[in-house]
């Protein structure tokens, strides 16, 4: 058994998600010290952009330090007998399937404590923390509601900054009396939270957000698509529809998003299409838009009078080609299908820079600036979250650059008629013909 320092820990986070990571940081900066279980690696580099994963390890670093998180990496050596309230973070995608977590969960309710409070946390199918209440109860010989409390708070972190996170209005259910308690406890890093009696009503409502996003993703690229197949301006005509008040539409997006976990999940509950045939519609949509970038990337360099083969393609950016949770290192999907046409690629990583540097480099070139990255290309793709440090002027892009040449925008950094007056091609989603 590890030894411990006399800090008053009384909160066990256990699991190998973002949000256990997430939920043990908010807690250490709320000054609540925390054992934090997983596969987690503290970094003493603070971040440079903003990426909430990156600002997490490196907090987590910090306060690992400061004893405020105490890492351990075996569930087993947690001090049951010390926990007060254990929090059991994972997203059931998978129906009728024994997870690692499961079998984690086993193991512990063995030596759970009587008066423990459990908390699950992430998104599931209705029944799921019932379901797990009575795994626990099986196993560790207590009532649920009675000797130990049961509690579930919807949780999906998809990368945004903490502070951003942490303001969202957030809702807790529980069964058992000690509800104002569990509230408390966790009101020191949420400000507002609902609390509610009905699980399955908790675990259906923690669903509806990343739904709603998901089928908003389809539908803004399949809006986008009828506009390059009109030769509209998606952006013009969002515009405008935006002064008629409609409001939850925006620029379109291909960056991987974690809102897919809700779509996999909704589709178990029912193995027929039926009742989730937009939410199966809306996912293949989003999981075409490497497709759809890649057709783009085609139709520029056509314009250019120059195929996809042998061509030379800049990657400034990895905001808008990677998820922004994914901490192993894997080539993006859309590089690996440029690299198998017959694209000649270079990448500027901008804020992923470390992250770049564990990638094959048989892949393409890493460069330090925009200026090299895109010297001599016929196409730039900008996949970078904002300017930096003037590089991107459409007027030094089209000095470095071959004639023609293209600019492919994935996430709207630059003017499109700046870009064009400076003698370059302008294309992004919504704009220009995917079909060519």
């Amino acid at each position: 058994m590890p030894d411990y320092n006399p800090i008053d820990t009384t909160i066990a986070i256990v699991g190998n998600q973002p949000e256990a990571l997430l939920l043990s940081v908010l807690f250490a900066e709320a000054n609540t010290p925390t054992f934090l279980t997983g596969l987690f690696e503290p970094t003493a580099q603070k971040p440079t952009g903003r990426s909430g994963r990156e600002e997490a390890a490196w907090l987590l670093g910090i306060h690992a330090k400061a004893q405020r998180i105490k890492l351990l990496s075996d569930p087993s050596d947690l001090p049951l007998y010390d926990v007060r309230r254990l929090i059991i973070t994972d997203h059931s995608t998978l129906l009728g399937e024994t997870t690692e977590l499961e079998r984690i969960v086993r193991s512990l309710a063995k030596n759970i404590a009587k008066g423990t409070d459990i908390i699950l946390t992430g998104l599931c199918r209705p029944g799921s923390t019932r379901k797990m209440g009575a795994m626990i109860q099986q196993f560790s010989g207590l009532e649920a509601g009675k000797d130990f409390s049961l509690s579930y708070l919807p949780l999906l972190w998809n990368g945004e900054p903490l502070l951003a996170f942490r303001e969202k209005p957030r809702i807790l259910a529980t069964l058992g009396g000690r509800a104002r308690n569990i509230q408390q406890t966790f009101l020191n890093v949420f400000p507002s939270i609902s609390c509610s009696g009905h699980l399955s009503s908790a675990e259906a409502a923690g669903l509806f957000a990343p739904l709603y996003h998901d089928v908003v993703r389809a539908l803004e690229l399949e809006l986008a698509s009828i506009c390059e197949q009109e030769h509209v301006d998606y952006n013009d005509a969002l515009e405008l529809s935006r002064g008629a008040g409609l409001q939850f539409l925006g620029t379109p997006r291909t960056i991987p998003s974690r809102y897919s976990i809700a779509s996999t999940i909704a589709t178990s509950t029912a193995p027929r299409p039926k009742g989730t045939r937009l939410i199966r519609t809306a996912r293949r949509v989003n999981e075409d838009a490497n497709q759809r970038v890649l057709s783009l990337i085609k139709n520029a360099l056509s314009q250019c009078g120059r195929r996809l083969r042998r061509s030379r393609v800049a990657i400034v950016g990895l905001d808008g080609l990677r998820g922004r949770l994914e901490a192993k290192p894997e080539t993006p999907q859309l590089l690996q299908m440029l690299r198998r046409r017959g694209a000649i690629l270079s990448l500027y990583p901008g804020d992923g820079r470390d992250w770049s540097n564990a990638l094959p480099r048989d892949y393409f070139r890493i460069e330090t600036s925009v200026s090299k990255t895109v010297e001599r290309t016929h196409c730039a793709v900008i996949a970078i979250d904002r300017l930096e440090n003037n590089e991107l002027s459409p007027q030094r892009l089209a000095s470095e650059m071959s004639k023609p040449a293209a600019v492919c925008d994935l996430t709207g950094v630059m003017e499109a008629s700046n870009v064009e007056r400076a003698g370059l091609i302008y294309t992004s989603i919504g704009r220009g013909s995917p079909e060519a």
